[in-house]
């Protein structure tokens, strides 16, 4: 077992969910009482909502000292709501066989449990912290006894109840959404097997594997946000059955027409959680994608028509966005690092993309390819919290890997960087500086003034080759976004290397919205 430690419990919450997104493993998290362990809180949400396992063991008083003004101490008692999957106090320590028997058996069920999620378990002890000097474990206890490590990491979750689930429809769309799989390249062959088997379009978000994977036969849509935009297509394209897989895109244009349409939705999920907010939801499978093309049975084959106009759909938006990027005035645009990072990022890397503007612009304007980049992001929750720790968690002892992240999601988890000393590995993070939050200027709370700029843009003016250099780590300024290329075609294997490119929010944001419209209104 690897301890690492991390200084600020907040970013120890994340850094471990990081590390569980790589291994697809447990990780634990341990830390003392009060609130320590409530800083704890916002991973353990994230990993709740993402089905990423944590395994929290919080250390507490004991029972005689708790209520009672004694410090550090705080009802510590389902601290986390109903977040957890699993939650239990432990007994006070002791030596004797049967409380070690009990321990084991514990934290041999909470690793099954967590295999879902987060498991929480209250561990309170009493002074000295240290065993005595006279107390030993017994000679024929054998911790590893009893324990469930080899169980594969989805035995608790997979049914294995055969069934057949007949559709009669001919306009169908295969949905893949936020999903990371442990075997990309097995998850992209299910793909294929599965678009063989229906005849039916391709949808991918940005943060699938199937946009980055090369699948014989399938030529995924990827700029399905911006056909929607064209009244004509919305309807035109309106399919009569989905099968969606994963936590849905973040489209908002997809869910909204998704949930004006007259659709059944067979939702694919994992744990068998319906991540659904359409409504059209008709059943919620937990089946492995390996497996979907013995659940489905489809009477109908694929419409050929409906899917050449997603095709031809697909084919002009992706030539307007490549013309868009190769114009002067797109250069210093925000957007364009997503679109040029697919070639220039060295094959295989590890990339995770911030919430907000990142990971929207990874979903519009990042093309189909075949480098098998690995793409996390946090859309559980979809918040900013821990974005620094959790790239650094899913860096620490892997390939050299890259953060695509703005200015505010950086310095909410700047004190990520104090792991430095004990970081294995290397992270390259891509810092666009817009001084603010540029998602707000997509919302029609950026009419109103004077409350937006302060209050929902919330501007910042901070120095970050201060920030990043006072910690110890590398800072790289480029003054164009195409500078930024030179950085990835040798990368580092060590450290932490922040690379600033400074946007404006307001001209990009207006930029964005004229590229939508100018290339909607011309599909046909």
């Amino acid at each position: 077992i690897e301890a690492i430690p991390v200084l600020d419990e907040r970013s120890a919450g994340f850094f471990a969910l990081g590390l569980a997104k790589q291994t697809h493993k447990p990780v634990a998290l341990v830390c003392t009482s009060g609130t320590a362990a409530v800083n704890y809180f916002p991973a353990v949400v994230e990993a709740s909502e993402g089905c990423i396992p944590l395994l929290v063991l919080t250390a507490d008083r004991p029972h005689e000292l708790r209520n009672c003004g004694a410090g550090q101490t705080i009802d510590q008692i389902r601290l986390y709501g109903n977040y957890p999957v699993f939650e239990e106090e432990m007994a006070l320590p002791s030596v004797s066989m049967d409380s070690l028997e009990e321990m084991r058996d514990q934290v041999g069920q909470s690793y099954v449990e967590g295999l879902r999620g987060p498991v929480h378990l209250n561990c309170p002890f009493r002074d000295p912290l240290p065993p005595k000097p006279d107390e030993s474990v017994p000679i024929d206890f054998k911790l590893s006894d009893g324990f469930y490590a080899d169980l594969p990491a989805a035995a608790s979750c997979i049914s294995t109840e055969p069934f057949v689930i007949n559709i009669q429809a001919s306009k169908g769309i295969l949905l893949y959404g936020t999903d990371s799989p442990e075997d990309p390249a097995a998850y992209c062959q299910a793909v294929a097997r599965l678009a063989e088997k229906t005849g039916w379009p391709v949808l991918a978000d940005g943060l699938s594997p199937v946009r980055n994977h090369s699948i014989s036969g399938v030529k995924p849509v990827t700029s399905y946000d911006l056909i929607l935009r064209n009244s004509e297509l919305r309807k035109s394209l309106k399919p009569d059955c989905v099968i969606a897989l994963g936590p849905l895109p973040t489209s908002k244009e997809l869910r909204k027409w998704l949930s004006e349409s007259d659709v059944q939705i067979y939702h694919v999920h994992s744990m068998g959680k319906n991540l659904d907010p359409t409504g059209k939801v008709v059943e919620v499978l937990d089946q492995p994608v390996e497996q979907l093309g013995d659940v489905f049975k489809i009477s109908e084959t694929g419409d050929g028509a409906y899917c050449k106009r997603w095709s031809d759909a697909q084919c002009q938006a992706s030539a307007q966005i490549a013309d868009a990027f190769e114009s002067e005035s797109s250069q210093n645009f925000e957007g364009i690092v997503a679109y040029k990072l697919s070639r220039w990022l060295p094959k295989n890397t590890p990339l995770f993309v911030a919430s907000s503007m990142p990971v929207r612009d990874v979903e519009y304007f990042w093309p189909s390819n075949e480098r098998e980049i690995q793409i996390y992001a946090s859309r559980g929750v979809n918040g900013i919290d821990g974005t620094l720790s959790t790239a650094l968690g899913i860096a620490h002892d892997n390939q050299a890997s890259v953060l695509l992240t703005g200015d505010l999601a950086f310095l909410h988890d700047s004190n990520g960087l104090l792991i430095r000393p004990k970081f294995k590995g290397h992270l390259t993070v891509i810092l666009i500086n817009n001084r603010g939050g540029g998602i707000f200027n997509h919302l029609p709370v950026a009419g109103f003034e004077p409350p937006f700029e302060e209050f929902f843009a919330t501007p910042q003016e901070v120095d970050f080759k201060k920030c990043v250099e006072g910690t110890g780590c590398e800072y790289v300024r480029v003054q164009h976004i195409n500078e930024l290329e030179r950085c990835f075609s040798s990368m580092p294997l060590s450290g932490i290397r922040v690379i600033e490119v400074e946007t404006d929010r307001h001209r990009d944001s207006e930029y964005r919205k004229k590229l939508f419209k100018s290339i909607s209104q011309t599909l046909v």
